[in-house]
């Protein structure tokens, strides 16, 4: 094999390139300045609301506050909410900031409340400050809720104390299970500026738990319990609320990735729980005509009230009659979703955006009553390795 010459200019520049670099990160890597953690406050949660009456921001962040090191051995974690209102979003970070005496900082904030009113606002402007200004991540899961952003950012929540810190467990980690959408900032800001100009989020609901927690002292008090199986669909203009049964359906047709499960409930009383496996969601749009096609793989989780002498797997025929029963269901549910985001005004199947790609420029706005929509969902039952 021919030995490969290099020549001795192009070895020369690499050494003076890597000599550069290093000088570059020495001397400019000295003058950053870069706030230690106990000059800064962690956000684990933001909120925002908007009060039109007063034409001000409601800001509410939680931060965990890192003791200094003299502090460390008898300190324990501690969650500080701090609400400030502004004409402004950075005006309201701005006092928090000066209420806590400690640099705000977004670039760990895994979750960001939303109120229905802050939710009619351009959306770009609602966001950019928070990225640019904060550090705000893109990744960051956007959850709406029943009660203000900063009662939500309040609630002590019995499993990990943090509200915030529990969406971030509930949510961030899987995408589309069991009803869960997980929506990041940069997921809402796409579809809000698309021809559909709409999108879904968790809604959050939250309720005192009727058996509180036990610890060595007795009985805890004021912890609640986080619903997450609703979805809050919106625009610029209005917003609704899906319930659980049709959620879980759009949380599929939605997100990248399902987990969880989904159950089939014949009339007859049968009950069969599914396991997602896989999934697949295709679609095509000729004219205003657009066809979705779900095809989803499960294993058999549980069997309830199936009138059998045998032990009942993926290959039983009860099973696939189950799973084909549930296709049917879940197409069902897909056409209702159709007819509310009709009726809403809200196209958060994201419909006008699929034609525009077919008719092109010359598709008016709001046109979504002119579309026919056909769904088909197929599911396949295997055998879990």
């Amino acid at each position: 094999m021919k030995k490969l010459n290099i020549p001795k200019y192009i070895v020369r520049t690499k050494w003076l390139i890597i000599v550069a670099v290093i000088l570059f990160l020495l001397v400019f890597g000295r003058v950053i300045n870069s706030p230690t953690l106990t000059k800064t406050a962690i956000v684990l949660g933001a909120g925002i609301d908007y009060s039109k009456e007063k034409q001000e921001f409601i800001v509410s962040t939680q931060s965990i506050i890192m003791a200094s090191s003299s502090m460390q051995s008898n300190s324990q974690t501690t969650y500080e909410t701090y609400t400030c209102t502004g004409k402004t979003i950075a005006a309201a970070m701005d006092d928090i900031s000066q209420k806590m005496g400690l640099i705000v900082s977004l670039a760990h904030c895994n979750v960001l409340i939303l109120s229905q009113e802050a939710l009619k606002l351009d959306h770009l402007q609602l966001i950019f400050p928070l990225t640019g200004m904060y550090a705000l991540r893109e990744q960051t899961i956007v959850v709406a809720t029943d009660r203000s952003p900063d009662e939500l950012l309040s609630l002590r929540v019995g499993t990990t104390i943090s509200a915030p810190y529990f969406l971030q467990s509930a949510i961030s980690n899987k995408e589309g299970s069991d009803g869960l959408i997980r929506t990041t900032v940069k997921d809402m800001l796409a579809r809000s500026l698309s021809r559909s100009q709409a999108t879904a989020i968790p809604y959050i609901t939250a309720s005192e738990m009727q058996d509180q927690p036990i610890d060595q002292q007795g009985e805890q008090k004021g912890n609640y319990e986080l619903d997450l199986s609703r979805t809050l669909v919106f625009n610029h203009t209005d917003s609704q609320i899906i319930e659980e049964d049709l959620s879980e359906i759009l949380a599929i047709y939605l997100s990248g990735v399902s987990f969880g499960s989904v159950n089939y409930a014949a009339e007859t009383g049968e009950t069969v729980e599914f396991r997602i496996l896989d999934k697949d969601v295709s679609s095509s749009a000729k004219g205003r005509n657009v066809k979705i096609e779900i095809e989803l793989t499960v294993d058999m989780l549980d069997v309830q009230f199936i009138e059998t002498d045998e032990v009942l797997t993926g290959a039983s025929e009860q099973i696939k009659k189950a799973a084909e029963g549930l296709a049917k269901q879940l197409e069902e549910r897909m056409r209702k979703l159709y007819e509310l985001s009709k009726e809403y005004n809200i196209d958060f199947l994201n419909l006008q955006s699929k034609v525009y790609q077919s008719v092109g420029r010359d598709l008016e706005e709001n046109c979504l009553g002119t579309i026919a929509f056909e769904p088909t969902v197929k599911i396949e039952v295997k055998e879990a390795a």
